[in-house]
């Protein structure tokens, strides 16, 4: 709660209703409804002028608030208010609220300045503050009976602006406080109005500071009141908030007011329906005391109480009978029912459906921010910052993925300033995507560009995030407006918050019920679904949940995996053909799926499929595939094009190997949108294209700048994949025959460190088994020696530079194979040899990328690739 400093006449008042009253006798409103209209003083900023400017009118007999105000039973004060009002203007009002038989209440912050602690906060004054405003009120004729200290805890003990004190030393000069109020009006009761956001440790603490109180002043709060940081999370808190009140016997209270992100009245009076009813409706949290306040610029009037958009509306709509929605799931339909408190169904009513992706598992979606530069601006700073300034990573580890952020002005011709948050080495590359690992403790607050401003310039910054519901109030999107000398003027902010898509309205029929259809790619992203009814005149809005099925999955962020299936080594990783592709591009696979690889999958820790194959995909089967492969516990690998070549010379074109970053971007949209992540990176073959080989458009880079245009691609992927595994695939013997071949690969694997900030983890070796070397002069059959030879001599450079050594286990060579059954046989020789060889191979792939053999399943046929894993496991 924030100090408002307002003249009498039009200043902030405060009326508590009973629960016995007609409306309140079908509803489950609160036992008391504090209802508060702010206005504004002359002296207010540009900001606040004309603002509520109709709440001396609330003080009339005939104001249009009768239904509320007929059943007040307390008026609140703001000590500020009392301290810029004259005593004339304090008697009348003093007068009125006696002829109406309300109880006095006051709000002052009840800490004191002094030398050891100067602190500006509105929770403290000087030490004649509160003896002048208690005097003002009892000479004109006040009996103040209840005191709401403003946030002292908060102020005193968390706040950067505070003395960080501990909840005794607090408690002790409340103390000193309440004894001093207690000269003045020996009858008052004290109660607390403090803080309560997302972070769950707070709560603990706010219980601490309630047990500190009652020690120092010897007595039980009188109530505590909540003022809450709006936020899922936040409201969530209230449910042991409230738990540890009640174990204390003291009285709960909740203000219900509206997010910060609102841009009018209308929007603020929804946001606060929204969040009594959830909090009431969906958390079942039911505080004994509902307040209404607000002190934003919105909403613009306090009356009257029956027209939407303005404070009174808002109590009205809290003091309705109650609605009701139940929800129930069936596949892809979503069913239910909108009744009255009284179980009655309410027909021809619009309910809306959204479906909320709590798990971020839909990808980034548009973020949109627009403001006016404010005055003395001179530049802009672009930023991200999680866990600091303001974010908290208050609900265990998670996970947010940012995308580009664009800053543009409209109408001063300046350029739009397009930011990437992931830097790599080439300039004018698209931006892309980084995910943030969110670790509570550990903050990120880069600043990404900074660049000119034009004062009282309309501006939008736009971006595109996705956030689990752990990573809410974690993190945000900023735009810091600087001065000439470089000191902040204004912050705005896109919170990292999870992406919220609306399915559509539907009408309920004769018994209220009501159903819709969820599209497959909402569906498979195991949202949250949401109902929400907006109420009448008459009835309260309703609010149903349906839980996501993902259950603790979400908090975890998919990108951000990192476990490989415990299974037994070595890492065997399946490539799969087309067939395995195309069993997902049924919306219900079938279900011999199991059967077709029952065996081969418990041996396998990984699938392989082509950057181009996960494009090459619709959208809806690779969620589906990715559905499928996390309820076995299989990885996903990706075989990418990892030497760039976007603004080159001709070298490079057509050469395999090489992409551009914009390739790279849609294959990672693509994993992300399907909700899945990349555990294993194999790059094709950079090293042997990208220096050594001597063919059309060869670039034969150098290995530091052979480093540096991998680094372009590969740093894509791993700032949207951070814990993915990077390694090389490599063509033998076409790398061995180069003279001095170890050490090259040696510095190819330390520029690459240096220059992607990523070590290589694995070389995967893959032979050409056509080469005289491997199968003699007359390309006939394969040598067991030659195949040991060369495994050994790859397998003991992989290993001198600290990488795992893999094998593609697979055919071709001798006589072109002319069938799949020609190509299996083949590869069967090969392992054989291979397992003849003694080499401990880490990693085994078993895939293909020749004519043959057409299928990867079914297991149980031996021209199948998939039963090449068997087989080894015979071997």
């Amino acid at each position: 709660m924030h100090l408002r400093f307002l003249p009498f006449s039009a200043m902030l008042l405060s009326a508590s209703c009973l629960a016995s009253f007609a409306l309140a006798q079908n509803s489950p409103a609160a036992q008391q409804v504090w209802v508060t209209a702010i206005s504004t003083p002359a002296h207010a900023s540009a900001r606040l002028q004309g603002i509520r400017t109709d709440a001396p009118e609330m003080w009339k007999p005939d104001a249009p608030w009768q239904t509320v105000a007929a059943h007040a039973q307390v008026v609140m004060l703001i000590a500020g208010n009392i301290e810029n009002t004259s005593d004339a203007d304090l008697k009348s009002v003093i007068d009125e609220i006696k002829r109406r038989h309300y109880d006095l209440a006051l709000e002052i912050g009840p800490l004191v300045r002094s030398d050891a602690c100067k602190s500006p906060t509105e929770a403290y004054g000087n030490p004649w503050d509160t003896p002048g405003v208690l005097d003002k009120i009892r000479r004109n004729g006040g009996d103040l009976r209840y005191v709401a200290m403003d946030e002292p805890f908060y102020y005193g003990h968390r706040d950067a602006g505070g003395c960080h004190q501990s909840a005794a030393q607090i408690a002790q000069q409340v103390a000193t406080s309440v004894a001093q109020m207690r000269k003045f009006f020996p009858r008052l009761k004290v109660g607390d109005t403090d803080v309560v956001g997302a972070d769950r440790e707070w709560i603990g603490e706010l219980a601490q500071w309630a047990d500190a109180y009652r020690a120092a002043v010897g007595e039980p709060l009188a109530f505590f009141h909540a003022d809450v940081g709006w936020s899922q999370l936040a409201m969530q808190n209230l449910v042991p908030l409230s738990a540890e009140l009640k174990q204390r016997h003291i009285p709960f209270g909740i203000i219900y007011n509206a997010d910060s992100t609102v841009t009018s009245d209308l929007e603020w009076t929804e946001s606060a329906e929204q969040h009594f009813v959830e909090i009431e409706s969906v958390l079942n949290v039911h505080p004994d005391t509902a307040i209404f306040e607000t002190w934003t610029t919105y909403p613009a009037h306090v009356l009257p109480e029956n027209q939407p958009g303005t404070l009174m509306n808002v109590a009205l709509q809290y003091l309705q009978p109650a609605s009701s929605i139940r929800l129930a799931r069936s596949g892809s339909d979503v069913s239910g029912f909108l009744t009255g408190l009284d179980g009655k169904p309410i027909p021809n009513a619009t309910v809306t459906l959204s479906a909320v992706d709590v798990g971020a598992r839909s990808g980034p979606s548009p973020r949109h921010l627009a403001g006016i530069v404010p005055a003395g601006a001179v530049t802009g700073v672009v930023g991200i910052r999680t866990g600091i300034e303001g974010s908290c990573i208050c609900a265990g580890e998670t996970g947010a993925i940012v995308g580009g952020i664009h800053y543009k002005e409209k109408g001063t011709g300046k350029p739009e300033q397009d930011v990437s948050p992931v830097s790599v080495p080439i300039q004018g590359a698209p931006e892309s995507v980084r995910t943030l690992a969110l670790i509570p403790g550990k903050t990120f607050a880069p600043n990404l560009k900074q660049f000119p401003v034009t004062a009282g310039a309309a501006y939008t910054l736009d971006t595109s995030i996705a956030a689990t519901a752990a990573a809410e109030n974690a993190g945000y999107v900023t735009l810091v407006f600087l001065d000439a000398a470089g000191k902040g003027v204004l912050r705005d902010y896109l919170w990292f918050t999870p992406s919220t898509e609306i399915l559509g309205t539907v009408q309920t029929g004769p018994l209220g019920g009501f159903r819709l259809t969820v599209p497959e790619t909402v569906a498979l992203a195991q949202p949250e679904i949401h109902a929400s009814y907006p109420g009448s005149p008459s009835i309260r809005p309703a609010l149903g949940v349906l839980p996501s099925l993902l259950g603790a999955k979400s908090a975890a962020l998919p990108a951000l995996d990192q476990i490989l299936p415990p299974k037994p080594a070595p890492l065997t990783v399946l490539g799969v053909h087309e067939d395995f592709k195309t069993i997902f591009a049924s919306a219900t696979p079938p279900e011999s799926l199991e059967q077709q690889w029952e065996q081969a999958s418990k041996h396998v820790q990984a699938v392989y499929l082509s950057a181009g194959g996960i494009t090459s995909m619709s959208d809806e089967a690779l969620a589906r595939m990715v559905r499928d492969l996390s309820a076995r516990h299989i990885a996903l690998g990706v075989e990418i094009l990892a030497t760039n070549w976007f603004h080159e010379p001709p070298c490079g074109g057509g050469i395999e190997g090489y992409i551009d970053p914009g390739s790279a971007n849609h294959v990672v949209d693509k994993l992300l949108k399907a909700g899945g992540t990349m555990n294993l990176i194999a790059m094709d073959e950079p090293f042997w294209f990208g220096h050594f080989y001597s063919g059309k458009n060869a670039c034969r880079s150098s290995i530091p700048d052979l480093a540096s245009r991998v680094a372009v691609i590969v740093k894509i992927y791993t700032a949207a994949f951070p814990n993915v595994i990077v390694g090389d695939t490599e063509p033998f013997p076409a790398i061995s025959n180069q003279p001095n071949w170890q050490a090259a690969y040696g510095n190819w694997v330390k520029a690459f460190h240096s220059a992607t900030g990523t070590p290589l983890t694995f070389m995967h070796l893959d032979f050409n088994w056509g080469d005289t070397l491997l199968s003699g002069p007359s390309n006939d059959k394969p040598s067991a020696a030659a195949i040991t030879s060369l495994a050994r001599q790859t397998a003991a450079v992989a290993h001198e530079n600290g990488l795992l050594v893999g094998m593609i286990m697979n055919g071709g060579g001798g006589p072109v194979a002319r069938s799949d059954a020609q190509w299996m046989d083949q590869a069967r020789i090969h392992i054989r040899a291979l397992n003849a060889s003694g080499v401990h191979f880490d990693h085994l792939m078993f895939e293909s990328w020749d004519k043959y053999p057409a299928r990867t399943l079914p297991e149980t046929d031996p021209n199948a690739i998939s039963s090449l894993i068997l087989f080894q496991t015979q071997h």
